[in-house]
C-alpha cells in the first residue's frame, strides 16, 4: 500500500502595512501551500490571506473623508477635453468601485475598480471594501467581529438608552408646492424617512434658518450622500423614467434640528418616519445646536472650516444668552492639515486688445509655468515642465471677426466743361455690411476716395469776333446828336486781332456811331449829352461784349420817340459757350455788364456811322488780373472794381469836362465827337446815307461860343440844353427855343 499524499500550508507570514494611518484600516499577512503533487494543482483548504483591522481610531477633527482623497487624486487631469473637481459617488451598484462625480454635473465616472482597502463600502456605516469586496465589520471596527450597534448607537447595546418615534404623515389634499410635515430633532439616531407608495411627490430637507439641504428652490437632486447636521443622510430615488418610493436615511446623532417637507404635484399616498432620541441624554430647557461643517477653505496646508451654532428649545430658535449656562460648540476649526505635492501649472495673463476693430484681427496674453504647492505659487518655471502635466494654453486668438464698414462710390458725373479743362465728381458713402449708410468715422480704417477728379475735353476753340462797347454821351440834348461805341476784333481770351480778321468771318462790322436825342429842342432829351452829365452815371464801365448780328442786344440802335427816355435799364450780355482754361473763366464777353438807357421797345438803328479799321491795340485789354476779378476792370482799364457799374473805381476828372471823357473813360475830349481823343477815336468815317457835317459843326459852334465859361455862372442860367448861357429870363438867346 502506498501512503496518501497531503498538501500542507506552511505558516503565516508577517503582518503587512495598514491601509489607512486613521479611522479602521486594514492590513494581511500570507502564508504558502506546499502541495506534494507534480502536477501543480494545490489541494490545500483555506485562504491564502488573512485580514484584520488596524489603525481603528477616529481620524483627528476636520479631516478629509478617505473615499473623498482618492477622488481628489484625479483633480485638474484632462477629461474628455476639460478638466474637473471629482467629488465621490455613493449611488453606484458596486459600492467598492472607486466611482467619482465632477462637481457641478450630472454624471459619475469609475477611475478605478477598486477602493483602497479600509474604505467603508457606505457612509455612516461600519462595513469596508477588501480587494474590492464588502466585507462586515463591528461597530468596534474589528474585522469578522460580531458586534453589533443598537439603534441607539451603542456598540453590542439593547436599545434600552433610547426611545422610538414613529408615525405616518398621510394628510392626502395638500397644496401644490412645499409643505413642512415634521422635524427630526438634535440627538436623534437611526433616522429613517420613507414613501408608502411611488408617486411624483419629492421629499425635501432644510434646516431652522430656512437654507435647504435637499431639492429646494424646485431643483431636484439624483440619488446621494448629503453630509448634513454632522451625520451623513442618504437619499435614494428611482433614476429617470423610474417610479419607485423615496427614501431618506441616516444613521445620527444629528446636531440641529431638521424640517422635513414634501414637494406635493398629486395627492400623498403617506409619509412612514422613525427615529430614536436618548433617553437619559434628553436635555431639559435651552441648549445648544449646530449645523454641518462647511469645505475646508483649502484642501491641503491647512485650511478652516464653519459651522452655525445657535440655541435651540423645542426645535425653535432663540438668542445665544438662553443657552449661557451651557458650554458653546466651537463654531469654526482648522482642516486640511496635510501637506501639499507641489505641482507644475500654467498660468495665464489676461487678453490684450485687439489689433483690428472689425474685419479680423488677433489678441494675445502671457502663458508660463510656474511651480504651485497647493497654496501659493513658487515662481515661474521652464515650460517644458508643465507639459506633461496639461496641455499649454493658446497665447492668441482671433477677435473682432465681423466685417468693416466699407466706403461705397456713386458714377461720375459728366465734366463740367464742354471743351478743355474740367471737374467731374461723384457720391463718396460709408456703408455698413448689410449697405445701410454708416457715420463716416465707421470707414476711417480705409483711405476715403476721392470725390472729384479732373476731366479733359476736346481743345476749346477761340472763338474771333467783333465786339463792342457801350454808347458814348450824345453830342447833342435834342435835335439830332450823335454818339459812338468802341468796335473791336478780339476773341474770349481778350486777345486782339485786326479788323480783316474779323471781317473775314463777320463781314458786316458793327456801327462805331449812331444817332441820338432825336427828338425837337421843345422836348427832354432822351440820352444824356455832352451838356448835361448829372443825369449819367459817369463812374460806370465802359464794356466790350460779344458781338452777335441780328441780335437786338448788340446791334446798332435808335430810340423810339414815344419813350420819352425816362429811366436806365442795365442788361447782361453773355454768350452761349463758356469754358474754363486753366485757373480762369471765359465766355464770349471781355467784359460782362452793359448799361443802357431803357425802352419799352428795342428797334435797330439805321445809322450806318462806322469806326476806321486803325485801332489801338491796348484799347479794351486791360490787366489780366482785374478781369479775373468778380466786377471786371475799372475804365482805366488796369484796376480792379468793388462792385457792380464800376463801384470803388477812381474817379476821372474828365467827367467834369465840358466835352466828357473820351470812349476810354479816362481820357478828356477836347470838342464833341471825342475830339482830342486817342487817333482810332477820331478817325471817323461817315457813310453815303448819313450826313456827318451839320450836327457836330452846330454843336461844335454852340459849344465854342461858351468856351471861356460856364452857363450855369452866368446871370440867367443855362439853356435847356444845359450848355449855352441864356440872355433873358425866359430862355432869351437861346437856340432852338422850346416851344411851352
Amino acid at each position: 500500500q502506498m501512503k496518501r499524499q497531503v498538501d500542507v500550508w506552511g505558516s503565516w507570514g508577517e503582518w503587512g502595512r495598514c491601509s489607512r494611518s486613521c479611522g479602521g484600516g486594514v492590513s494581511f499577512r500570507q502564508r504558502r501551500c506546499y502541495s506534494q503533487g507534480k502536477e501543480g494543482a494545490s489541494s490545500c483548504v483555506g485562504p491564502t490571506r488573512s485580514y484584520q483591522s488596524c489603525n481603528v481610531q477616529s481620524c483627528p477633527e476636520g479631516s478629509q473623508d478617505f473615499r473623498a482623497e482618492q477622488c481628489a487624486e484625479f483633480d485638474g487631469t484632462e477629461f474628455q477635453g476639460k478638466r474637473y473637481k471629482w467629488l465621490p459617488y455613493y449611488g453606484a451598484p458596486n459600492k467598492c468601485e472607486l466611482n467619482c462625480i465632477p462637481k457641478g454635473e450630472n454624471f459619475y465616472y469609475r477611475h478605478k475598480e477598486a477602493v483602497v482597502d479600509g474604505t467603508t463600502c457606505e457612509p455612516g456605516k461600519w462595513d469596508v471594501c477588501v480587494e474590492g469586496a464588502c466585507q462586515a465589520v463591528g461597530c468596534d471596527n474589528m474585522l469578522e467581529s460580531a458586534k453589533k450597534e443598537d439603534k441607539c448607537l451603542q456598540c453590542g447595546g439593547d436599545g434600552s438608552t433610547c426611545y422610538s418615534v414613529k408615525g405616518t404623515f398621510d394628510v392626502s389634499n395638500l397644496p401644490k408646492g412645499y409643505n413642512q410635515i415634521f422635524i427630526i430633532p438634535v440627538g436623534a439616531t437611526s433616522i429613517q424617512i420613507k414613501e408608502i407608495m411611488p408617486s411624483r411627490n419629492f421629499l425635501a430637507v432644510k434646516n431652522v434658518q430656512g437654507e435647504y439641504y435637499l431639492n429646494g428652490h424646485w431643483t431636484i437632486d439624483f440619488s446621494r450622500a448629503l453630509h448634513i447636521a454632522s451625520t451623513v443622510m442618504h437619499y435614494d430615488r428611482g433614476s429617470e423614467g423610474d417610479l419607485a418610493p423615496e427614501l431618506l436615511h441616516a444613521r445620527g446623532p444629528t446636531t440641529e434640528p431638521l424640517i422635513i417637507e414634501l414637494i406635493s404635484q398629486e395627492p400623498n399616498p403617506g409619509v412612514q418616519y422613525e427615529y430614536y432620541l436618548p433617553i437619559q441624554g434628553q436635555a431639559s430647557g435651552y441648549s445648544w445646536s449646530y449645523g454641518s461643517w462647511s469645505e475646508c477653505s483649502s484642501e491641503c496646508g491647512g485650511g478652516f472650516q464653519s459651522r452655525l451654532v445657535f440655541c435651540t428649545i423645542d426645535n425653535e430658535i432663540y438668542p445665544d444668552y438662553m443657552c449661557r449656562n451651557k458650554p458653546q460648540p466651537d463654531n469654526n476649526r482648522t482642516c486640511g492639515h496635510q501637506a501639499c505635492p507641489q505641482t507644475k501649472r500654467w498660468k495665464t495673463g489676461e487678453w490684450g486688445s485687439c489689433s483690428a476693430t472689425c474685419g479680423g484681427g488677433t489678441q494675445t496674453r502671457s502663458v508660463y509655468c510656474v511651480a504651485f504647492d497647493g497654496q501659493s505659487s513658487q515662481g515661474v518655471v521652464d515650460n517644458a515642465e508643465c507639459m506633461p502635466f496639461a496641455q499649454q494654453p493658446r497665447s492668441s486668438q482671433p477677435c473682432n471677426m465681423r466685417q468693416c464698414a466699407t466706403w461705397s462710390t456713386g458714377p461720375w458725373s459728366e465734366c463740367s466743361a464742354s471743351c478743355g479743362e474740367g471737374v467731374q465728381t461723384r457720391t463718396v458713402t460709408c456703408r455698413a455690411q448689410q449697405g445701410s449708410q454708416a457715420q463716416d468715422f465707421a470707414c476711417l480704417m480705409e483711405p476715403k476716395p476721392s470725390a472729384t477728379q479732373p476731366c479733359l475735353k476736346e481743345n476749346c476753340i477761340h472763338e474771333i469776333g467783333w465786339h463792342i462797347g457801350d454808347w458814348g454821351l450824345c453830342s447833342k440834348s435834342c435835335n439830332s446828336g450823335i454818339r459812338t461805341r468802341q468796335v473791336i476784333c478780339a476773341d474770349g481770351d481778350s486777345k486782339f486781332y485786326s479788323p480783316e480778321t474779323c471781317k473775314a468771318i463777320q463781314p458786316q462790322k458793327p456801327a462805331t456811331l449812331g444817332s441820338c436825342n432825336m427828338q425837337p429842342c421843345y422836348l427832354p432829351q432822351q440820352v444824356p449829352s455832352m451838356q448835361d452829365t448829372m443825369g449819367y452815371d459817369v463812374t460806370r464801365q465802359s464794356l466790350l461784349t460779344r458781338y452777335i448780328p441780328n441780335s437786338p442786344a448788340t446791334g446798332g440802335f435808335s430810340w423810339d420817340n414815344s419813350n420819352n427816355g425816362q429811366g436806365s435799364k442795365q442788361k447782361n450780355i453773355r454768350t452761349t459757350k463758356s469754358r474754363k482754361v486753366g485757373q480762369k473763366t471765359h465766355s464770349g464777353e471781355i467784359l460782362i455788364q452793359k448799361s443802357l438807357p431803357c425802352s419799352p421797345e428795342w428797334s435797330r438803328s439805321s445809322g450806318s456811322h462806322q469806326l476806321s479799321s486803325s485801332q489801338d491795340p491796348t484799347v479794351g485789354t486791360g490787366s489780366q488780373d482785374c478781369h479775373r476779378s468778380p466786377h471786371g476792370c475799372c475804365p482805366d482799364g488796369h484796376t480792379a472794381a468793388s462792385g457792380p457799374l464800376g463801384r470803388g473805381c477812381p474817379f476821372s476828372t474828365c467827367h467834369r469836362n465840358r466835352y466828357g471823357c473820351c470812349p476810354d473813360g479816362v481820357s478828356a475830349a477836347q470838342g464833341p465827337n471825342h475830339i482830342g481823343c486817342p487817333q482810332y477815336y477820331r478817325d471817323v468815317q461817315v457813310s453815303r446815307n448819313q450826313p456827318t457835317a451839320a450836327a457836330p459843326t452846330a454843336s461844335q459852334a454852340l459849344s465854342e461860343q461858351h468856351r471861356s465859361g460856364e452857363c450855369r455862372s452866368s446871370i440867367y442860367g443855362c439853356c435847356f440844353d444845359n450848355v449855352a448861357s441864356a440872355s433873358g429870363p425866359q430862355g432869351e438867346g437861346c437856340l432852338n427855343r422850346p416851344n411851352y
